[in-house]
């Protein structure tokens, strides 16, 4: 999987290497009004393929687009709440998820329970449910407008998804917001 590219130009001489005003030409669709947005979910990555759970290999630094998924191993320790959120599942589609839980990343959601969330392809009832039904007039897509959004909602970020497969990505950090 691709490293999904962030929507802004990040400045990349300042600490913490924060987003300015300029958005990149790949992401112009997304100001433009295209696509849908769900929450960015705030967890460890995983992926369905075929039956098969698989978690993404931890990268060198920023060099996200070289990142592959290897299979979960049960005895594997480090694999324990993923395969307690993979055997709860209902159905288990060929998608990427988001594990999230006590023992993951902080528990930023705090949910009782080890669970995957499938963020890629999206599910347009969590989308709504997540989001709210009035999404769309609380996310104006411009820089200020994003910002904005992050100051008054405590989400981790946004994935943008266009029908073509395009994704696009901001976060409350690329802000200078904290998180977590």
């Amino acid at each position: 999987m691709r490293k999904i590219p962030t929507m802004f130009v990040r400045d990349e001489a300042a600490k913490g290497h924060p987003v300015t005003a300029q958005v990149k030409p790949e992401c112009q669709w997304v100001l433009d009004g295209e696509g849908i947005a769900t929450i960015k979910v705030d967890g460890t990555n995983v992926k369905i393929k075929a039956g098969q759970l698989l978690k993404r290999q931890k990268p060198a630094e920023r060099d996200y687009d070289d990142a592959a998924y290897v299979p979960c191993d049960r005895s594997n320790p480090a694999d324990k709440w993923a395969y307690e959120a993979f055997d709860a599942l209902a159905h288990r589609d060929d998608a990427i998820y988001e594990l999230i839980g006590p023992k993951v990343q902080g528990n930023p959601q705090k949910v009782r329970s080890h669970q995957l969330i499938r963020v890629v392809p999206p599910l347009p009832t969590l989308i709504i449910a997540a989001l709210g039904a009035d999404y769309k007039d609380q996310i104006v897509r411009t820089f200020d407008g994003l910002r904005a959004y992050f100051q008054s909602h405590e989400v981790e970020g946004l994935v943008f998804h266009h029908p073509d497969g395009r994704l696009a990505k901001i976060k409350r950090r690329d802000f200078g917001l904290a998180w977590g």
